[in-house]
Order: C-alpha cells, then structure tokens, then sequence
C-alpha cells in the first residue's frame, strides 16, 4: 500500500500538461515533464523541433535597483541539430552571433511585461532538437512567455510571438519554412497581447510600404487569438497563484525631493544649451547635493537614488506631454543638425563621417577578393547562423564615444545586436552579382542616442563613395513615445530622433530604416506594455517621414554611387585556364600562386574548372604576376603528342607500385602504375629490371579530361610497332 502512494506521488510529480494551437504548422506548448526543480518549465514545439525554457527566481534578494531584474540566455546546443561542435574542445563555449540576437529579442519581448520590484528571475531557452526549418526565435519567445505565464512570477501576460512573412506576390504566411522566409518581400516576428497591442517588433524587408505592414499585422493578431487563448488554458491547468510583491515605500521621499529637487531638475531639463555631457554632469551634481541631506538620512540610499531617477524622468515626461518642448529645446517631430562629410581619406575604398546632434559614426569600406566573404562552420549553419556572406557590416561602440573608460576588449551583446541590425538595413540593397566581398566597418565615436541608425545613414553614404551600384540610398530614424503618468494610451506624444536620455526616460525606443520607396529593416522594444495600433502606426508614419528627411540632407552630399571606383581599389580579372596547368598552380598545397603572392601581393583564387581570378592592388602588381604565372607554367609544363604516339622517357624513379618518367623537352615527372607497365600483372615494379635514367618507349593516350593528368602506358607495346617521336 506504501508502494503504491508512492507511485501516486510520482504520477503527480510527472504529469504532463499540454496544449496544441492549430497553426499552419501546429504549436504546442508542454509544461510538468522536464526540468521541474525550476520555477517553470515549458518546451514549445512544431513538428521535430522543440526548444526548452526554464525560469528561475531568486526570491531572497528583491531587484530594487532601477530596471527589471531579469537575465535571458539563448544556449547553444549542437547535439539538437546531429552534430559535434566543431572547436578543439569540442563542447559548447560561448554564444555565437546568432545565440546573443535571439538571446536580446526574447529579453525585448518579455521585460516590458515584468514588473521593475519584482524578483531576480533567469530564463534560459536551450534547443533540444532543430532541423533547418526550425523557427529558433518564434519557439523561443513562446516558451519563454508561457513560463513566466504559468509561474507565480508577476507577469503581465499572457503574450505570444509570431513570424509573419510576405512572400513576391504579396501572400502573407504565418510561421512559415525557412525556405519561404528566405524568399519573401517581408519578414517579420512580432511580439502581441490582446487588444491588439504590440510588445516588440524585428522586421526585415525589402523597401515595404506602411500599408503592407499594417496588412500583414492584421493577420497576425487574428491568429495570436488562438495563441494567448491556450497560454490561458496551460495557466489553469497548472494552477499557480502568482506572488504578490511588496510595493517600494517612495512616497515619503518623493515628498522630500518635491521640496529639495525638483526645481532644479526643471531648471537643467528646459535649459536648451545643455548637451549630453553638460546635462549629465549637472543633474548628477543634483544628486550629489540633496543625498548628504539631513532629512534624507533614515531612507535606503537605493530608494533614494530610484526616487531621483524616477523625479527625473517625470520632468522630462511632463515637458513633452504638457509644453511639447523636449530638453534640447526641439519639438516633437525635430531632427537635431546633421553634418555629412564623405571621401576624406583617398586611401579608403570608400569612407563618410555622419554627424547628427551628439552622435557621430566614421564608416569605412574595404573591398577584398571573394575568398574573404564569411563562412560560417557547418554546425553554425545549422543552429540558425548566417549563411555565406559578401556583405558585411561590423558595428563598434568604443568607450570613449561616451567619455567612458572601456574594461573590456571583446565584442558586447549591444554591439552585436545594433551592428546586425544596421546590416539589414543596408543588405537587401547590396546587389548580388557585385565582384568583391565588401565589409563595412561603423565606428561610433560620439553617441547620444540612435548610432545604430546613423551607421545606417552614414554606412550608405560610405558605400556611395566606394561605388557600389546599390539599389537606393538608405537611412534610419529612432522614434519614441512618451506617455501619461498611468500610462493612458490616449495622452501620448511621438518624437522623432530621440537623444540618449530620452530613450532612458521614454517609453519606446523604434529604430525604423528604409529608403525612399519604403522600410527595409525595424527593431522596436517598449517599456509600457504595448503599443495600440494607432500608437504603431503614427510611429511608422514619424519613421517614413524622418528616412525621407534624412535622405533629403543625404543626397545633396551624394545621391548616386561613384561612376568609377577609386584608384586605391584592388582589380579582380578573371582567367581561363586549361586544368592541366591549373594542377600546376595549386599542386602541394598552393606553392606557386603562395610564390606569386608572396613577390607581387597578388592573391590566386580558383572560381571553376576551367577560371581562376587574381586580385591585385594595382594594374602593374596584376602584369608582374601574369608574367611569373606564365613562367611558372612554361617551367612545369609537358610536350604535348599526338594521340597514339609512342614516346621515349626517360625512367626517373622506380617504386614499389609503379615508376615516375619524364619525357622530352619537360622534367616534371609522370607516373606510371604497375598496371599500365606490363601485360602480365606485377605487384612491384622491380621484378622488370628497369634502371633510373633508362630509356623505354610508351604509348601517349593524351590528358585525362576531369584532371588533366597525363596517361602513359608500356604494356600497350608488346608486339606492336609504331612510329617513335624524339
């Protein structure tokens, strides 16, 4: 009888509930089966791919700093995709490029919703099986939001995520293969609640309309419906009460501050002649003032910094919402100057410096050969990496670009995701046939809002100066919103171009990029808990008219790429090349195009069978290369015979399975095997009697055709008399 309760308890313990959502490819959603020491468990699954996330708080220790508690981690995980991991170890390390993006588009759709007392709380999302149509990022948000929605962490759920694709002919699919994503007019994941209210947007494009993004939200949340319906139902199933967090006693010290703080925040905040530094430093000083104060003495310093934090934002809200003046003196839909200079440096393939307000983004471009286009390793691919690229853009946010000491070397997840971003912005109008691979490189060094969207614009220009044919000329705009103390969707004011501090004080900061005949890529994350449609379409409305604004100062520096490349631009020339004196140049390993690259700086590289293409700095390094290929190739190449002919070599080495000779007027060396040297089989070559530098007659049968080596044979002789060629 024992046995058998515990036998009840294990039942309970590993029950499993589960609910399935009728999309084109069928979601379900599982929770009471894995991993169940954590909070919440949920693995989301369509068809043969399933993604794990687990939540986990640490209830002890309340974030009562500014900003939400809240760590998300996309882990990699090749055994989900059949493969060993490719490094020396051969064992997950460190997140790619592709884990950091999915990793910050989770933690965007989901922060807005966590309340900012809440708990410390980690989520980690960890494939368990992917093919190459798995939806890494779409799996990935819906387990993760399901698990905060089932779980008594406060959540202000539930909330879904959809990948919504707009193929050619304008058809929209909802969480479509990969295959048609790839192959589409629009490609977008968006992150909903209901009442139609949108969390985050990742949007990539190929110059869409307003119109058509509205089209393709419309179908989306008609479809979430079902989604946010059996989150709800998981939720009941699993019967968890959610915690109720203490609320943080600020009202005494807002009081105070009232009295000690706010006037002369309102003095910083509407003196115009203020810039970044000047502000921070002034409002800093503030601080600096009022927390020695005596009446402040018995209050939690956190809370008091949180206080004055909170104080400040609300000066700046209240600018905007009431006077529709913003800190710098500009009304809503301004734009701070912009100062464009390009071709700086005649040494750069290509090079602008964009300027707008306090942000400053030098661009530069290099072309190289083909060979230096990314190739990411097999199982990268797999898990969801970028395939084989010629374009390429790299975004860097030193320290000093904010009067900070930089502590780190290595690339940051914020540099990963704004230089990602940039580079969709720009990659739909990179042509496809263009001869080199081109990395552009956005070195930010000022930066008071918006630099991911001024490496757009001046990436753009930058490209121009090099001459690559682009499609149109591109520029990006970040747009935000501020709302009404409770947040009331009906008091509300767009800006266009947001500063640094508006951004930490706002609402919403969407970075939208496009060019004159529409949107080509946008990233938006709020901290309210959505938009409304009216709030998502006024803000696209503000993007379309900043890109043309921007596009406008643009053109009159340059509207149309170089005619001609510049003469500090590498040349690519192709070359036909017979395949036998293709093995001539790329035998052991590369050593002659290794020699020729090495006395001229030219790089070799095969394209074909039958082409090679050399790249080089100049028209003369180009010549000097052709002539010692040309002299390589003469040193090492054959006689060529008749077919049939008989010749007479010389025997050069005698092995074990064959001979190496060489014939008249070449001293390469052939081989021959045992099988072309006698008419009665021979395992070695000995058993002949032949000697190094003896003379025997063999039969020319030309060049193979797939290798271009060259086939001799001995045994063909035997009884046969044939004319000899000297």
């Amino acid at each position: 009888m024992r046995l058998l309760d515990v036998r009840k308890v294990a039942f309970r313990w590993f029950s499993t509930k589960s609910v399935n959502i009728d999309l084109p490819q069928t979601l379900k959603l599982e929770t009471g089966h894995l991993a169940r020491f954590a909070s919440a468990t949920v693995v989301a699954s369509t068809g043969d791919n399933a993604i794990m996330s687990t939540l986990v708080q640490r209830k002890a220790n309340k974030g009562q700093g500014n900003g939400v508690p809240l760590q998300v981690e996309y882990r990699p995980s090749a055994a989900a995709v059949g493969r060993i991991p490719t490094n020396f170890l051969r064992r997950e390390l460190s997140q790619s490029d592709n884990e950091i993006l999915l990793s910050r588009a989770i933690d965007r759709s989901l922060r807005p919703l966590i309340p900012q007392n809440s708990y410390e709380t980690q989520i980690i999302c960890k494939p368990l099986a992917l093919d190459e149509e798995s939806d890494q990022l779409m799996l990935g948000i819906n387990a993760a939001s399901t698990a905060l929605h089932i779980s008594s962490a406060p959540f202000d759920g539930p909330m879904a995520a959809l990948r919504v694709v707009m193929d050619k002919s304008g058809k929209i699919h909802i969480n479509p293969s990969n295959e048609k994503a790839r192959n589409r007019l629009l490609n977008m994941i968006v992150s909903m609640k209901r009442s139609d209210k949108t969390v985050m947007i990742e949007l990539d494009a190929e110059e869409i309309s307003t119109e058509k993004i509205e089209e393709a939200l419309d179908v989306a949340f008609r479809e979430v419906q079902r989604v946010l319906d059996a989150m709800d139902d998981l939720k009941i199933q699993v019967g968890n009460k959610k915690d109720i967090l203490e609320d943080i006693e600020l009202s005494k010290i807002d009081s105070i501050l009232e009295t000690l703080a706010r006037e002369r925040i309102y003095y910083v905040m509407t003196d115009s002649t203020h810039d970044k530094i000047s502000r921070d430093e002034e409002i800093k000083n503030i601080f600096n003032d009022i927390k020695s104060s005596n009446v402040l003495e018995q209050f939690n310093p956190l809370n008091v910094s949180i206080s004055f934090s909170n104080m400040v934002k609300d000066v700046l809200r209240k600018l905007v919402l009431q006077q529709e003046v913003r800190c710098d003196g500009r009304k809503p839909t301004e734009f701070r100057p912009i100062t464009i200079n390009i071709d700086m440096y005649k040494k750069l393939h290509g090079c602008s410096m964009f300027q707008r307000g306090q942000t400053q983004v030098l661009s530069t471009v290099t072309f190289d050969s083909p060979t230096a286009a990314f190739h990411p390793d097999s199982v990268a691919q797999l898990l969801g990496s970028q395939r084989r690229k010629s374009f390429m853009l790299h975004y860097e946010f030193p320290g000093f670009a904010t009067n900070e000491i930089s502590t780190s070397r290595s690339i940051g997840r914020r540099e990963i995701g704004h230089g990602a971003l940039a580079e969709k912005g720009l990659k739909s109008l990179f042509p496809n046939d263009f001869p080199y691979a081109v990395r552009l490189a956005c070195q930010v060094l000022e930066s008071n809002g918006s630099s991911s969207m001024a490496s757009i614009c001046g990436g753009s220009l930058a490209l121009f100066d090099a001459g690559v044919p682009m499609k149109n000329a591109a520029a990006g705009v970040a747009i935000g919103i501020i709302t009404d103390k409770d947040r009331q969707s009906e008091n509300y004011k767009i800006l266009t171009d947001i500063l640094g501090i508006e951004d930490y004080a706002g609402d919403m900061d969407f970075k939208i990029a496009g060019t004159k005949d529409g949107f080509t890529a946008a990233q938006m994350d709020v901290k309210i808990d959505g938009l409304t449609r009216k709030q998502l379409k006024e803000s696209l409305e503000a993007g379309k008219n900043g890109i043309n604004h921007v596009l406008g100062k643009m053109n009159i520096m340059r509207d149309r790429p170089r005619e001609q490349f510049k003469e500090s631009v590498p040349i690519i020339e192709s070359m036909r090349i017979e395949p036998h004196k293709r093995v001539i140049l790329f035998r052991n390993n590369g050593l002659n195009c290794k020699m020729i690259e090495a006395e001229t700086g030219v790089k070799i590289m095969a394209e074909d069978e039958t082409s090679i293409s050399l790249l080089a700095q100049n028209r003369e390094k180009l010549d000097k290369a052709k002539e010692i290929m040309k002299v390589t190739l003469e040193q090492n190449e054959t006689l060529d015979f008749q077919f049939g002919s008989i010749v007479q070599a010389d025997v050069a080495e005698i092995l074990e399975r064959g001979i190496y000779v060489t014939l008249p007027g070449s001293s390469r060396k052939i081989f021959m095997g045992n099988q072309h040297l006698s008419v009665t089989p021979i395992r070695d070559a000995a058993v002949l009697g032949l000697q190094v530098g003896e003379k025997i007659t063999v039969h020319w049968f030309g060049r193979d055709k797939q290798t271009g080596n060259i086939r001799l044979s001995r045994k063909a002789l035997a009884g046969a008399a044939a004319r000899v060629v000297r």
